[in-house]
C-alpha cells in the first residue's frame, strides 16, 4: 500500500472519528435532565384523611386514606417500628408504592412476615408498642407532599393502666372490652384514635384545650378548640 493511500486511509478515519463524536455531542445535548420534584404543603381542608386500624390480635395494621385529592396519582407509604427479639429491640418496617386511581386506599400491614409457599405460615413481630408511619404524596404534575406522625400501639390493660400519650396529648379512658387501640396525629393536625373493636369505654380525662368529635367512644378525633 502507497504512502498515499495511506495518508488518504488517516484522514478519512480522523473525518469520521470526528463526525462521531460531534454526533454523540449532539445526542447528549438533546437529553432533557430530569425535574427535581417540587415539595409542596396541602391546605388543611384539602389533605386526606389518615387511619391506621389495628387488627383484633394486635399483629397486623390497616391503613386508609380517604379524601384523596384527584391531583395525586402515586402514594408512597413506610412504617417503621421496634420489635423485640430474646429481649433485643430490632427496627423493623414495611414500604411500598400505591397508584392512586379514586379518592380512598385501603393497604394491609403485617407486623411480622408471611411464608405462603404451601399455605400461609406467619412470624409476627413481638414487643411492639410505638413507630412512625411516613407517607409522600406525589401530583400528576410531579410535585410532592410529605406527612409523617409517631404512633403508639397499646392494649386494653395498658390503656387502663397509663392511658394513651403522643406529643402534647394525653388522655385518661377505661375501655369497655378488650381491644388494641393506635393513636396518631392526623396530616389534619387533630389526634386520632383508632380501635380493633367499638373504641367504647370511659375516658375520664382530656388535655385542656382539646374536644372530643364523639364522647361515645374513646376511638375518635381530638381536636384543638
Amino acid at each position: 500500500m502507497s504512502k498515499k493511500t495511506i495518508s488518504k486511509l488517516v484522514i478519512a478515519i480522523i473525518f469520521a472519528l470526528s463526525l462521531s463524536a460531534c454526533g454523540k455531542k449532539n445526542q447528549q445535548a438533546d437529553i432533557a435532565p430530569t425535574p427535581t420534584p417540587r415539595l409542596i404543603e396541602i391546605e388543611l381542608e384539602n389533605r386526606p384523611y389518615i387511619s391506621l386500624i389495628p387488627r383484633s390480635d394486635g399483629h397486623e395494621l390497616k391503613l386508609k386514606i380517604d379524601k384523596i385529592s384527584t391531583d395525586i396519582k402515586t402514594i408512597e407509604y413506610e412504617l417503621i417500628y421496634m420489635a423485640t427479639d430474646e429481649d433485643l429491640e430490632i427496627e423493623k418496617g414495611l414500604s411500598g408504592t400505591i397508584d392512586i386511581d379514586s379518592d380512598n386506599i385501603e393497604k394491609d400491614l403485617l407486623l411480622g412476615t408471611a411464608s405462603c409457599t404451601n399455605g400461609c405460615k406467619y412470624k409476627y413481630d413481638e414487643g411492639i408498642s410505638s413507630g412512625s408511619l411516613n407517607i409522600i404524596l406525589t401530583t400528576k404534575n410531579n410535585q410532592i407532599a410529605m406527612f409523617e406522625t409517631p404512633f403508639v400501639l397499646l392494649n386494653t390493660a395498658q390503656v387502663k393502666k397509663d392511658g394513651l400519650t403522643l406529643n402534647e396529648f394525653n388522655i385518661k379512658a377505661a375501655p369497655s372490652q378488650n381491644e388494641f387501640f393506635i393513636l396518631i396525629q392526623n396530616y389534619n393536625q387533630d389526634y386520632s384514635i383508632f380501635s380493633s373493636g367499638t373504641g367504647k369505654g370511659t375516658v375520664t380525662s382530656i388535655p385542656q384545650g382539646f374536644v372530643s368529635l364523639d364522647k361515645t367512644k374513646i376511638s375518635t378525633d381530638y381536636r384543638h378548640e
